[in-house]
Order: C-alpha cells, then structure tokens, then sequence
C-alpha cells in the first residue's frame, strides 16, 4: 500500500495517528507518536499494536474499529479517568496529576475492503488535570463549608444558589432543591436593612423565622463579592439560642449571689439599728418601772427608734429597687447611686475594719442603667473586700479608694484596694465565666463575669483590671484597680 501522501499530511498532526486494520495490524504510526512513545516507525509497522502494548484492551478496540468499519461512521473509544488506549508516560514533571498521558481517541473508516480505520489520539491530559482540580477543589471547598460552626448561604443577584448542611438543618430542610432560587428576604425579614448588614464589620444581631419553625436569635454577616462580572452575596448564620439561654441562666446565677451577699449586708446593717432600737425600747420601759421616764427622756427615746426605724425601712427600698432591676435607660447622678450603694455595703464594711475613700465631683450625670452599675459596683466592691480580707489583717489598714472622673463624654470610676493585687498568671482570665480563685463554697466566679457582662454588653462601656502602686496619706502601697468607663 502506497502510504506516502498519508504520511506527508498525517506527520505535520499535532495528535498520534495511526493507520490499523481490524486485527490491530499497524500499517502507520506518525512522527508524533514515534517521539512521545520512543517507538520508531519502522519497528512497529506491520506488526500488531497489542505486541508493544500488552495493557491494551484489544477485545474493546477490535470491536470499536468493526463497529466504524460497519457503520462506516466515526467512533469513539472512551478512556476513564487515569485511563489510556496506549501507554505513554509523562515523564518527570513535579507536579503532575496523572502518570501517564489522558487520551481521548476518535475511530475513522479509511477502506472498508481492506478493514482499515485511522486512530486519532489527542492528548486531554491537561483537559483532565484542570477537570480534576477543579472537582478536588469543590470536595475540598464542600469539606470546609461543612466543617465550620457557620451556616453558609450562597446567592446570586440576591436568588438563594446553594448552602452548606448546617443552613439546611438551621433552615429546616432536606433538600438544597427546595430552596434553590428563593429571594434572600426569604431567610431575613423585609425590616432588616441588608446594605446596613453588609457594611457593619462586625456580625449583627437578628431575629430569624425558618421554615414552619420557631423564631431564634442569630448572629449574622453577609458578604458582598463579584467573581466574573457576576453579583454574590455569601450569607453566614450562627444561631445564638443556646448562648443567650446560659447567658440568661449565668444572670440569674449571678443575681442570686449577689441577693445572697446583699442580705449578708443588710444583716450587717440591721444589727446596729436593732441593737439602738432594742436598747432605746428596755430603757424606756425600765425608766418606766422605776418611775424615772421624763417626757424629754422619752421623746429622745422614740426619735431615736423612729430614725433608726427609717434606716432600716430604708435598707428595705434599696433592696427592692435591686431586685427589681428595672431595665429602663435614665438620666442619674453617679455620686447618689455610689453613695446608695455604699449605704448598702456599710454594716459589711466597719465589720470588716475597712477604710472606704470616696472622691466624686457633685456633678456628674449619665445616660443609663442605675441598677446595673449598682450590680457592677457591689461585684467589685465585694471583690475588693475579699481580698482584703483575705490579705490584709484587721489591725492593719484595709483600704478601697473610689475615684471618679468625666472627661471626654464618658465618665470613669476607678476602684482600687491595696490587699496586694491579682497573680499575673490569672488577671487575664477574671472576667471569664466561673473562673475564681476562692473555694467552692465561697465563690462561684460568676461575679467579676457579670460585671464585665452589664458594663460592656448592657451599658456599652469598658472594665478592665490591672495591678497599681499607689500613695495614699504618705505611705506607698500595691493593689488591683478596676476601671469602669462609661459614655455619658
């Protein structure tokens, strides 16, 4: 057979050709193919294809080519995925995909009589690295997406396009199907200011009402993105229910410990005007007896029990305001709530030989929560008297200096001991939730916790805690200071 023409044209092919009859007889092999498999020409024509490649499936590609001859049409011989027809290495490439080269084959009659067909192989290697990237890279992106705390919404001119498995279960759905092309206002309500959403840095607070579910509180963030002229937004969920139910429990925790202290200092206060009201009542009656009571005497008598009645009633009002806890922002004079406070603390304070400096200008008011700050400043005083309590002896001077100041539209409140500061092992760790270096029976750690809770989250102020060197009246001494800021 007269080939030479054929070889002319088929050598200037950038893909192997081969001419092969029904028997896998090779009657050409181009120069594209001698150069990739070091296989010359001359050595494997008119000899059979399977002889060089033994891996070969020679029952499929015998069928293929009679199924071409037969029909006299083209056809196809499919290659799976880090499969081939012939075996042709890729050679030392690092970071290569597959060993040898990703072929895709075309089956064309050349002469029916002589049941002649070309092989046509096209080297799709490339086309297959990038396919298997590519199908790498959205396991891998699928893998991340589940994996994370976050339910992952993608969408597409604001149209829902796909979501990660925890959307799907926060959503209550089944199916990624039912939600495709829903509007993103399908997933937050219409009230919500999505551009607003968009442009906070930090993750916004909502209400959310999944499908035939209950509402929950969430934590939400959305991203704006453009990839290929084409608008995206990726909206990330964190359902806060469970958060804000042991924040709730946390608050109720702490409550009770401070009622539990606050009636440990109304027994403190009580103590004194019962014992005045007591004595002023047996002296009256004893004068009484001995026929001695002037009208002066008992006049004194009953004002002294009357004042000392006041107090106690008192006591009872601050008491009650406390566990009130009204929630309502208003105008009030710092150096009233402190001085209330300290009211409250002053049965606990002489009994425990506690000096309490206060220095706090008259004027001073703020926008806010008064029973809050009385929530705050009781933790820390109580904190404070602990520690000096527990550091200090009672023949020495136990000391808590409170200092207020307003500048800058905020107003800070300084209070500072000297019972010998906090361990630097553990300053950073006093705000976290039931972390306390008291035994079990005498703290809980939710104190110092709280506080940090109603300052930063409530009050939308600071607290932070260091340790100090101080003078006070001459003398030099060493303690913890906790600074409260809040805007005025």
């Amino acid at each position: 057979m007269n080939v030479n023409k054929f070889d002319l044209i088929c050598d200037t092919i950038d893909n192997g050709v081969v001419l092969i009859d029904s028997d896998l007889k090779v009657y050409f092999w181009n120069s594209w193919l001698e150069s990739r498999t070091k296989i010359t020409s001359s050595d494997i024509m008119g000899k059979n294809l399977d002889s060089f490649f033994p891996e070969l499936n020679e029952k499929k590609l015998k069928r293929k080519i009679n199924t071409s001859l037969k029909l006299n049409s083209p056809t196809f011989y499919n290659t799976k995925i880090d499969k081939f027809l012939i075996n042709i290495e890729l050679g030392k490439v690092t970071d290569k995909v597959f060993e040898n080269m990703q072929q895709a084959v075309t089956i064309t009659p050349y002469n029916k009589d002589e049941n002649l067909a070309i092989l046509y192989i096209y080297d799709n290697t490339m086309l297959r690295e990038t396919n298997h990237k590519l199908e790498y890279a959205n396991e891998e992106l699928e893998l991340l997406l589940n994996a994370t705390m976050e339910s992952i919404i993608l969408f597409h001119d604001d149209k829902f396009i796909n979501c990660n498995e925890l959307a799907l279960e926060l959503f209550n759905y089944k199916s990624i199907k039912n939600l495709i092309g829903k509007d993103i206002y399908y997933f937050i309500n219409k009230t919500y200011n999505l551009k607003s959403i968009s442009n906070h840095k930090k993750p916004v607070e909502i209400l959310i009402t999944p499908h035939n579910a209950n509402s929950f509180p969430a934590l939400i963030k959305i991203k704006d993105t453009t990839i290929n002229d084409k608008n995206f937004k990726i909206l990330t969920v964190i359902d806060i229910s469970e958060l804000k139910a042991k924040d709730k429990l946390i608050s109720e925790q702490s409550k009770m410990a401070a009622m539990g202290e606050m009636i440990g200092n109304i027994a403190h206060q009580w103590r004194q005007p019962l014992s005045t009201i007591s004595t002023a009542a047996s002296g009256i009656k004893f004068q009484k007896e001995l026929n001695i009571l002037t009208d002066n005497m008992f006049s004194e008598a009953i004002d002294g029990i009357v004042r000392n009645a006041k107090h106690l009633s008192q006591t009872i009002e601050d008491f009650k305001e406390f566990i009130k806890g009204d929630k309502k922002k208003v105008l009030f004079n710092v150096k009233t709530n402190i001085n209330k406070n300290l009211s409250i603390l002053e049965g606990m304070i002489k009994n425990e030989s506690i000096k309490v400096v206060v220095n706090i200008p008259e004027y001073i008011e703020i926008m806010s929560y008064p029973n809050e700050l009385t929530q705050a400043f009781l933790n820390i005083i109580n904190n404070a008297k602990d520690a000096l309590v527990q550091n200090k002896h009672k023949d020495d001077l136990r000391l808590i200096i409170i200092d207020v100041k307003s500048e800058n539209k905020s107003v800070t409140i300084k209070v500072t001991d000297n019972a010998g500061g906090i361990q630097k092992k553990i300053i950073h760790n006093i705000f976290e939730p039931y972390f306390t270096t008291k035994h079990k029976n005498q703290g809980t750690g939710l104190g110092l916790y709280m506080t940090h809770q109603l300052v930063n989250k409530n009050m939308h102020g600071k607290i932070s805690a260091k340790n100090t060197n101080f003078t006070y009246d001459n003398t030099n001494y060493y303690g913890a200071s906790f600074k409260i800021t809040l805007p005025i």
